[in-house]
């Protein structure tokens, strides 16, 4: 890659919210390619990430106003040549500020349009707009329900933060009356799935790992394995003919009676099970630095395996 300067130099990626799970991973993973220069971002000089990484900034959260254009001026101002937001909200932030961005600085990046965010970020309106197309889901529960257990959950972010199961009429009318940033489904129990999948820039499926959550740790997978025995594919194409996807997205899912019933729609890296999908084969954060570099990523860079099968994931301490 050419510098400013005509001179050839390191391609120089930075890597948004690094202080999360998905940040160091990506961290870790890019360290494999040659002659790049890996930067972070986080809201806090007491990150972990700045562990993994080559040099780090510190930037204000995503929901801040000074937020842009302190990216903005990050990007600019180190010469950064591919930008990878991890944050549901940082996400959220650039696809909204997209046009913005690129007319400033010269960075890539890859982020579904603000669109496809407007109908499948919230909880409550990508129930109700996945239904209309024919997709299964749970049952949106806008009132008190007539039958229990049921479901709650916020109704925008990511992990398992105020996600519960309700058993009464008594403790659901309580949250209906003093939390309105939540929304009630039907309790669906089955086989629950995580597929992540690839997008190119033009909003084609490049390739998908389908696997199950075995055990979570705050949202985040602990053990995962890969499962394709349900054929997801028709559900995830029919989804994407109706909304643009671009990069990395992940759909979560209950099948119960041989029907997949659709929970969540994240248009973001996986939180937990990603290294599970690269080491089968679906190598996503490699294959995302290199659309962004130019390059056409096709049929034969997927060549997944799906093996190894199982992931387990446990902590490891740094100490300074």
């Amino acid at each position: 890659m050419m510098g400013r300067d005509g001179i050839h130099k390191k391609t120089k990626i930075l890597i948004g919210s690094n202080g999360g799970l998905t940040g160091i991973y990506l961290a870790k993973e890019l360290r494999r390619m040659e002659d790049v220069i890996l930067c972070g971002a986080d809201s806090s000089d007491i990150c972990t990430g700045r562990f993994f990484v080559d040099e780090q900034v510190c930037l204000p959260n995503a929901w801040d106003p000074r937020f842009i254009d302190s990216l903005i001026g990050v990007l600019d101002a180190g010469e950064v040549d591919i930008y990878l937001p991890t944050h549901s909200r940082e996400i959220k932030a650039v696809s909204m500020n997209g046009s913005r961005i690129r007319r400033q600085v010269g960075t890539k990046f890859i982020v579904s349009p603000y669109g496809t965010f407007e109908a499948l970020d919230d909880k409550a309106a990508a129930n109700r707009n996945l239904r209309r197309i024919g997709i299964p889901v749970p049952d949106l529960i806008e009132g008190l329900s007539e039958r229990y257990p049921i479901f709650m959950k916020h109704r925008v972010g990511s992990g398992s933060t105020g996600v519960m199961v309700i058993e009464n009429p008594v403790i659901h009318k309580a949250y209906l009356d003093t939390c309105k940033d939540v929304s009630f489904f039907q309790l669906v129990q089955g086989r629950e799935y995580t597929v992540d999948c690839l997008f190119d820039g033009e909003g084609e499926l490049l390739g998908y790992n389908q696997r199950r959550r075995i055990k979570t740790i705050g949202g985040a997978a602990a053990i995962t394995q890969n499962d394709h025995r349900f054929d997801i594919d028709p559900w995830i194409r029919r989804i994407a003919s109706s909304w643009r996807f671009r990069g990395c997205v992940n759909f979560q899912y209950i099948v119960r009676d041989g029907v997949p019933y659709f929970i969540d729609v994240n248009l973001r890296y996986p939180s937990g099970g990603l290294p599970l999908t690269v080491q089968a084969g679906l190598d996503i954060p490699r294959l995302v630095v290199e659309m962004l570099l130019g390059r056409k990523v096709g049929p034969g860079d997927l060549k997944l395996t799906g093996t190894p099968d199982t992931m387990y994931r446990y902590f490891e301490e740094i100490f300074e």
